[in-house]
C-alpha cells in the first residue's frame, strides 16, 4: 500500500520544502492506524523538545489525532474506504499542525465535527 504524505509547516524555515511530499510503502493489509503509528514513529512530523506537539491526519475525512506525548494516534475514523482521498492507486494523507494545543481538547473538537448537513 503506497501512501502519499503532505504535511504543514511548524515554522518559517520549514516553509523552504513545503508541502513536505513523502512517499511511504506498506504491505498489503497493513492497517491505517499500524501506517499512522509507523508515520507518527518517523522523522517526519515535527516534534520539539518537551514533546507537545499535535498533528491532525486527513484524508477526505478527518482520520486521528497524533500528539508526540501519546504513543499511538486516536483513530477518528470509523468510515469505508471510499471517503478516503485515493488517487492513482496511493492513499493521500495531510498532516495538519496544531502546535501545543492539548492533544485531547483537538480529538474531542475533531471528533464532533460535521461535515455534512442533515
Amino acid at each position: 500500500m503506497k501512501i502519499i504524505t503532505t504535511r504543514d509547516s511548524v515554522a518559517a524555515g520549514d516553509d523552504v520544502d513545503a508541502p513536505h511530499r513523502r512517499e511511504f510503502e506498506f504491505a498489503d493489509g497493513t492497517s491505517l492506524p499500524d501506517a499512522l503509528t509507523t508515520i507518527a514513529r518517523s522523522s517526519y512530523l515535527a516534534s520539539i523538545p518537551g514533546g507537545r506537539v499535535t498533528w491532525s491526519a486527513v484524508s477526505g475525512v478527518t482520520l486521528a489525532v497524533i500528539a508526540q506525548e501519546w504513543a499511538a494516534p486516536k483513530n477518528l475514523f470509523l468510515g469505508d474506504k471510499e471517503s478516503l482521498d485515493i488517487r492513482n492507486s496511493a492513499l493521500h494523507i495531510h498532516f495538519n499542525y496544531h502546535a501545543q494545543v492539548d492533544p485531547e481538547a483537538v480529538y474531542e473538537i475533531l471528533r464532533g465535527l460535521r461535515l455534512k448537513s442533515y
